[in-house]
C-alpha cells in the first residue's frame, strides 16, 4: 500500500511545479503523516490489541499447568481433660511446627464445543482488525490527499480573489478619474467602490479559508507547512480507466478494506453465538496433580502429677491424582439461555451492518466514479471557456 502511494507521489512529484525549493509535496506530507498521525497511531494500537483476541481464545484449548508452594509456621497451646485410669487429670499441651510443601497441576479440557467455538470467534476478530488497520490506512491516504488539495484549492481562489480585486480596483480608480473631470455622476463611483469593497470581503474570507486548509493538513503531520508544491499546466485530467461503472462496483466489492473488516465482524458475532449455544452441551476436562508435604516440629505434653514429656514430629506425605471431570449445566438461573438469546441479536446486527457497509461500497463506488468522469468533463469546459475568455 505505501509503495503504490510512493509510486503515485513520484508520478505527481515530476508533474508538480514548486513556487520555492523548500516547498513539502504530496508525498512527503505523506510520509510525515504515517510517522506523526495520531488517528493512524491509534488504529495500529487497537490493531495489535484486537489481534491477541486469537491468542488468547487459543489458550484455553491448550493444556493449563499451574505450581504452587507454602511455609507455614504454627504454634499451638492447649488444654484438655484427659481421662487417666485413676481418674480425670487436666493435660497441657504446646506444640511447634513447620510445614513446607508444594502442588503442580495439570489440567486440559478433553470435549468443549464452547471454548471451540470462542477459538474460532477469535480468529475472525484478529481477521476484522488486520482489515481494519487496512481501512484506516487507506483512509490515511484520501485524508492526506484531501488535506493537501484543499491548500491548493485555497490557494488557487486566493490568487484568483486577488487578481480581481487588483481588476475591480483598476475599475474605481478609473471611475474616480471619470468623475473628477464630470463625465460620470458620483452614483457611478458609489457602485465601483461597492464592487471594490466586496471582493475586498471575499478576498479576506479567502486567506481565512487557506489558513484553514494549512492548519487542517498540519493536524496530521505534526507541523506547520508554509508552502506546497503546486501542480503544472500539463497535469493530465484522464477519465476513469476501466469506464465501465460496474467493473468498478465489482473491484470494490472484492478490495474494500470496510467491507473486508464488516464480513470478518459478522462472522466472529457468529461463531460467539454458536460458542453460547454450546454452553448447554456437556463438557470433558482431564487433569492430573501431584502434591508433597513435609512437617518438622515437636510437642511437650504435661500432665499434673506426673513428669512431661516430649514428642517430636516428623511428618511427609505425597499425594498424586489423575481425574477426569464431566460438568453439565442444569440450570443457571436463566443465565446461559439469555446469554445465547443476546449473543445471536448481536449476530443479526453485524450482519445486518454488512450488508449496510455492501450497500454503502456500491452506492460510494458508484457515486465516485460518476463525479471522477463528470470532473474530467468539467475541467474539459472550463478549459475552453478560459480559452474563450482571453
Amino acid at each position: 500500500m505505501n509503495n503504490t502511494l510512493g509510486r503515485l507521489g513520484l508520478g505527481l512529484a515530476l508533474l508538480w511545479t514548486g513556487s520555492s525549493a523548500g516547498a513539502d509535496t504530496l508525498q512527503q506530507i505523506y510520509q510525515l503523516a504515517l510517522k506523526n498521525d495520531a488517528t493512524l497511531k491509534a488504529a495500529e494500537a487497537t490493531y495489535r490489541a484486537n489481534r491477541e483476541t486469537e491468542n488468547i481464545a487459543r489458550s484455553a484449548l491448550l493444556p493449563q499447568a499451574n505450581a504452587s508452594a507454602y511455609f507455614k509456621d504454627t504454634d499451638t497451646e492447649a488444654e484438655t481433660i484427659q481421662l487417666f485410669d485413676s481418674g480425670p487429670a487436666p493435660l497441657f499441651s504446646d506444640s511447634a511446627s513447620d510445614s513446607t510443601g508444594y502442588t503442580v497441576s495439570l489440567s486440559q479440557k478433553l470435549f468443549d464445543l464452547s471454548t471451540w467455538f470462542s477459538y474460532r470467534a477469535g480468529k475472525e476478530t484478529s481477521q476484522q482488525a488486520r482489515a481494519q488497520l487496512a481501512a484506516d490506512q487507506q483512509e490515511l491516504i484520501v485524508r492526506v490527499a484531501e488535506a493537501y488539495f484543499n491548500v491548493l484549492r485555497a490557494r488557487e481562489n486566493l490568487e484568483a480573489s486577488l487578481a480581481e480585486e487588483r481588476a475591480v480596483k483598476r475599475q474605481l480608480e478609473q471611475t474616480q478619474q471619470r468623475f473628477d473631470v464630470g463625465l460620470i455622476p458620483i452614483t457611478d463611483v458609489h457602485e465601483a467602490r461597492a464592487a471594490y469593497d466586496n471582493t475586498l470581503a471575499q478576498r479576506l474570507g479567502f486567506e481565512a479559508n487557506l489558513g484553514t486548509a494549512r492548519e487542517a493538513l498540519s493536524v496530521l503531520t505534526g507541523q506547520m507547512h508554509g508552502d506546497v508544491w503546486l501542480l503544472t499546466e500539463g497535469f493530465p485530467i484522464t477519465p476513469p480507466t476501466p469506464a465501465s461503472r460496474d467493473e468498478w462496483v465489482q473491484f470494490a466489492l472484492k478490495n474494500n478494506y470496510d467491507l473486508k473488516a464488516a464480513t470478518y465482524g459478522a462472522e466472529a458475532a457468529h461463531q460467539s453465538a454458536r460458542s453460547k449455544k454450546m454452553e448447554h452441551l456437556p463438557k470433558v476436562t482431564g487433569s492430573f496433580s501431584y502434591a508433597e508435604d513435609d512437617t518438622d516440629g515437636s510437642r511437650e505434653i504435661e500432665v499434673t502429677g506426673k513428669p512431661p514429656g516430649t514428642l517430636d514430629i516428623d511428618d511427609h506425605s505425597e499425594s498424586s491424582m489423575f481425574k477426569v471431570e464431566l460438568s453439565v449445566p442444569l440450570f443457571a438461573g436463566g443465565g446461559i439461555s439469555a446469554s445465547r438469546r443476546q449473543a445471536y441479536e448481536q449476530y443479526n446486527a453485524a450482519f445486518q451492518q454488512k450488508i449496510s457497509v455492501q450497500r454503502q461500497v456500491v452506492q460510494q463506488t458508484r457515486s465516485l466514479h460518476l463525479t471522477v468522469a463528470t470532473d474530467v468533463q468539467r475541467v474539459k469546459a472550463r478549459k475552453q471557456n478560459i480559452v474563450s475568455a482571453e
